[in-house]
């Protein structure tokens, strides 16, 4: 097994996370607000964030015109369009289903990844990778049947999801993770725009509780988890990326606990065992190549 550094460890726990509030933070959220105004609000207040982020930090947001442009297509595809879809989603299923559908995207990332960036994927990886598939089957299973519809918008989401990691990783090599991410929140604040007059109305009655969810979609899983994630591209191959997705369930769930005392079945104690020991496998396998600092 390859050496991984304690940077990428910690960059990659902080990953897993922030996006696993997400979840709980789009159903607080949806308390109170439509889909389409929590990405529009996301938008404008996650833009304002990574501006003020990135003013602290010292880091230029400045970009070629090329590089701007990729950045904000890429994001409307893995930031906008994604939060939209997982948005309407979640509104129609449960989170267990939500989250069993939407981690199939590492499936498409994985082939994506073999097939465009030339990425050599050994045997163990694409095992443990089903294993863990196995363990988000589990969790989802474990909390009913879903809307048909909710099926459909989740498949989508992955898709976005998926394709999103592979075509940001070459983007990465010549970029900042916050630049980068900051241009592909900011023109949502544009191509959501319509959203304004939902957005009026709902925002004076919204509960405490939808302000919270909202707050943590845009600093924690946003301008944190976002990225976070885009760094880890830099530091890794995206097949390893692209396994932090199905950490992510068992950390919801482990919120849900501590946020809403709700206590796992048998059935999602087992689906969390077998989705940890996927990913435990897949991180192992070992890819011949030149070795590097922060190779994992």
């Amino acid at each position: 097994m390859s050496s991984t550094s304690p940077k990428t460890i910690a960059v990659f726990a902080l990953t897993v996370a922030f996006f696993g509030s997400s979840f709980p933070a789009i159903k607080a959220a949806e308390q109170s607000f439509s889909p389409v105004s929590i990405v529009f609000l996301r938008a404008v207040l996650a833009t304002i964030a990574l501006a003020a982020l990135a003013a602290v930090l010292g880091v230029s947001l400045r970009m070629p015109m090329r590089d701007l442009v990729i950045s904000a297509a890429i994001g409307q595809l893995g930031i906008s369009l994604f939060q939209l879809i997982l948005n309407s989603a979640i509104a129609l299923t449960s989170v267990g289903v939500a989250s069993t559908l939407v981690n199939t995207a590492p499936l498409i990332s994985l082939g994506l990844s073999a097939l465009l960036l030339r990425e050599r994927i050994p045997l163990l990886r694409w095992v443990g990778v089903f294993i863990s598939i196995g363990g988000i089957y589990l969790l989802g299973t474990s909390t009913g049947v879903t809307d048909s519809r909710g099926v459909v918008l989740l498949l989508i989401a992955a898709l976005s999801l998926g394709t999103y990691s592979v075509l940001l990783k070459p983007l990465l090599q010549r970029q900042n993770p916050l630049a980068v991410t900051f241009h592909g929140t900011w023109p949502g604040i544009f191509l959501f725009a319509w959203a304004i007059p939902s957005v009026s109305r709902e925002s004076p009655d919204a509960t405490a509780a939808a302000w919270l969810g909202v707050a943590v979609l845009v600093i924690v899983v946003t301008c944190g988890g976002y990225v976070l994630l885009a760094r880890l591209l830099q530091l890794l191959p995206v097949s390893r990326v692209v396994l932090y997705y199905y950490l992510v369930p068992p950390v919801a769930i482990l919120y849900s606990m501590i946020l809403f005392r709700e206590l796992p079945s048998t059935r999602e104690v087992l689906g969390v065992i077998v989705v940890i020991a996927g990913v435990a496998l897949a991180m192992s396998a070992r890819v011949p190549q030149a070795k590097s600092p922060d190779a994992m």
